[in-house]
């Protein structure tokens, strides 16, 4: 069990953003206010989660941590589709099925194979797992869609020109989506190359600081991180994949040229 730590010595760390806040003001960064409110938001959030996930884990009823891991997949839909700003039921939809498909794949591939367990609802692996596989596909949908809307925006003609030499549609859009699924998923390479030499991870940081053997953490920490990489990539591919049917019309021409206030 990891040393508990006291409430108010939290602020402790409050001082190291006093001299931040100086520079950032030197520099004329004007983002002050809004770090402020990331950081009081942060601590509002997680400790409302610490609240309710103690008692979902002490209920650990299937239909209560379904209802969560729906909640939570809802609130994920929700951040990407605010962020991009199209705003219509068709890509809400589409965007909640690219996240749930990887998720349940991945959920259904560690409770089943991985650690065979007998309750495949169980809170204490079902709810962890499901934030870090969303948090992480979120970001990764979010860089890959607006990529994708930009280059279109930009290099409409390229894309235009393609067709006229006789291209197909998805034949014209294959170096757009390769390179909004591309830059989606080299944050996740990037890690998985440096982790154990330039950092430890937070999953094993948190189990062997809960007492876990390392070479147990390690083990975790490889599943979900192969995890992460097969998450951000398939949601990434599978929005891509329904972008490019959603965001044209029958004459294979782009209707996203605008954007949506």
């Amino acid at each position: 069990m990891a040393q508990d730590i006291f409430l108010p010595n939290l602020l402790y760390f409050g001082f190291f953003l006093i001299p931040i806040f100086f520079i950032m003001n030197y520099l004329e960064i004007h983002q002050i206010s809004k770090v402020m409110k990331s950081l009081s938001r942060m601590f509002i959030q997680l400790m409302l989660v610490g609240g309710y996930l103690h008692y979902i884990l002490v209920l650990n009823n299937p239909f209560i941590n379904i209802a969560y891991l729906i909640f939570m997949s809802s609130a994920a839909t929700i951040t990407v589709v605010r962020d991009v700003k199209i705003h219509n039921i068709k890509f809400f939809l589409t965007t909640a099925l690219a996240i749930i498909t990887p998720l349940i794949l991945n959920l259904t591939l560690f409770s089943v194979l991985l650690l065979k367990l007998e309750d495949k609802f169980n809170a204490m692996y079902l709810i962890p797992l499901s934030g870090m596989i969303l948090g992480n596909t979120v970001n990764g949908m979010i860089v890959t869609i607006n990529d994708f809307l930009k280059s279109m925006r930009v290099n409409e003609e390229s894309y235009l020109l393609s067709l006229s030499f006789g291209a197909t549609k998805f034949e014209a859009l294959k170096p757009f989506v390769s390179s909004a699924v591309s830059l989606a998923f080299k944050p996740s390479v990037a890690n998985m190359g440096n982790v154990g030499l330039v950092s430890l991870p937070g999953m094993m940081t948190g189990q062997i600081l809960g007492g876990s053997l390392p070479i147990v953490a390690i083990k975790y920490q490889i599943a979900i991180m192969t995890a992460l990489f097969v998450s951000r990539f398939l949601s990434s591919f599978l929005l891509m994949i329904f972008c490019s049917i959603q965001f044209f019309n029958g004459y294979s021409l782009f209707t996203q040229n605008k954007k949506h206030i």
